[in-house]
Parts: structure tokens; sequence; C-alpha cells
């Protein structure tokens, strides 16, 4: 009999539990953060990486939480981190901590590479690859009307989900994300959020233990550029969750109804987008300690 090994998780990256750590589906803020690393500085950046966030996550827990991730079947040694945070305010104290905390400025700045002519993360990373998209659960759409004075910012991406909680995939605890990109029309806007939110209630009540997918908008950025964050269990539920893109219940009840009134043409979810706009990549939480 053979056995499947379990997928590790992002979650492995911290020395903290789940229920003290911010993930994809408790933060009401998330920095999503993008670097190229140097082929030739690949291994130290990665190392750079896990003892940077570490930190970061022990010293400011219950502020922010991160965790990195590689890009997988894009481009080699690209990164990506999730920094969760609660509300834009918080930012303000990893601020603090970057101008003031010795220690962050010592994992910062030492010599990370003494045998290749010296110097730290910032001979690591390809000049101007690293920039960051900010990311905001989507809001307004259900029953978040009362989230004035809440913990989050807004209401955090939980409360899109109808799936138990034993059930919920996040980015502390998927064995993968898939990360979806889209431009909605300006004028289709509306409809463009109501569909993604039909596909991912379907795709979340027929996968539920094996994918969890949420919603999120660009803040500060592209105007009705979304985010979806499909976290699967492991990476072979992918095959599951394109499995079910095709099916003929999901052609039915997702992608072949109408998406727009009569009073604006009419037309499916084809007419809501930008062609072209919407990308998929695939992203593996990064294991420590594999390029050492």
């Amino acid at each position: 009999m053979t056995t499947t090994q379990a997928p590790f998780t992002a979650l492995q990256q911290s020395a903290l539990p789940l229920e003290r750590v911010l993930h994809s589906t408790n933060s009401g803020f998330i920095l999503h953060r993008v670097g190229q690393l140097a082929y030739e500085f690949s291994a130290e950046g990665r190392r750079f990486s896990v003892d940077l966030l570490r930190y970061i996550n022990e010293s400011q827990e219950g502020v922010a939480t991160s965790f990195a991730f590689e890009e997988t079947f894009g481009r080699r040694d690209r990164m990506h981190w999730f920094i969760h945070l609660k509300s834009p305010n918080d930012y303000g104290i990893l601020l603090n901590m970057v101008d003031h905390d010795l220690e962050f400025r010592r994992i910062s700045d030492e010599d990370r590479l003494p045998t290749k002519g010296g110097g730290n993360w910032d001979r690591m990373f390809v000049h101007r690859s690293l920039h960051e998209d900010v990311l905001i659960p989507q809001h307004g759409m259900d029953h978040d009307d009362d989230h004035t004075e809440g913990a989050t910012f807004v209401p955090p991406a939980a409360s899109q989900l109808s799936q138990a909680p034993v059930d919920q995939l996040n980015t502390a605890t998927a064995g993968a994300v898939l990360m979806r990109t889209s431009d909605v029309k300006y004028e289709y806007r509306e409809e463009g959020r109501m569909f993604l939110a039909h596909w991912q209630h379907v795709v979340n009540e027929r996968l539920a233990g094996r994918v969890t997918a949420t919603l999120y908008e660009q803040t500060w950025g592209q105007q009705d550029h979304l985010f979806q964050l499909v976290h699967l269990r492991s990476p072979e539920d992918y095959q599951e969750l394109a499995a079910l893109e095709r099916s003929p219940d999901m052609l039915r009840e997702v992608f072949g109804r109408q998406r727009l009134h009569e009073s604006k043409g009419g037309g499916g979810w084809d007419r809501l987008f930008i062609p072209g706009s919407i990308r998929d990549t695939l992203l593996l939480p990064q294991v420590p300690g594999t390029d050492d």
C-alpha cells in the first residue's frame, strides 16, 4: 500500500501555531510582494527570506504574519510574499521596526555573500523586480454593512465562505495557492464581481476540504484589478479544480448564465473582462533549508 506524504504548508515557516498567525482568511489587509532573485544568488536569497520572515512573525505576533511562496510553472526563482495585517495602520508598526529594530537591521544588512564578492539582499534581487500590490478582501457584497468598527480594515475573506471552518484552507494551511488575476471592465464592475463570487461559491461547495477560493480587490493601484486566491490542499487538487471548471454542471450553472441585463446589451461572463487579462500563477510554499 502506498502512502501520500502530506504537502508542505507555509505555516511550517513559522514557530507559531495556526491560531496565533494572520493569514488570507482572517486578515483585513494583505501586501503581496514579488521579487526576482538573480540566479547566482538564489540560495542565499531564499535563506535571507526565511530568516527575515521568521523574525517578523515572532516579533510582530498579532500585527503581521508573512509567508513566502515560490512561483511554479512561471519564472524561475521568482518569489512571492504575502504579508497579512489587520489594517493599514499596522503597516506603520512594521515601518517602525524597519527603521529602529536592531535585530531586523542586522538580518537585513549582514554580509550574506562572503564568497561571491560580498553584499546583502540588494545584490540578490534583480533591479526593479521588487514591487507590491495591496489586496483587501472583496467587501460590500454580502452582510458586512455593520462592519464599521471591526477588528479588521474590512471584513476578512472568511466572511465570504459558507464552508465549515474545518474545511477552510488559507495561505497558512494550503499546500499550493493558485493566484488568479483579472481586470473587470469599468461598466461591468458589479457584474464581474458577482460572477466571480458565484464561481467561488460553487467551487467551495463542490470541493470543500480540497479547495477554498477567496476574492480580493487591488487598493491604491489599478482600478478594478481583482485577485482570487484559490487555496489548494495539495498541488494535485489543481486537477480536480480544472475538471470541475470543464464539467457540464459548471458550464450550465456558472459559465452559461446570462450575466448582463438586456439594458446593457445582454451577454455572459465573457463580456465582463478585458480580453487577455485573466491570468493564473501557481505558488508553492517555500520550503526552508532546501538550498542549504
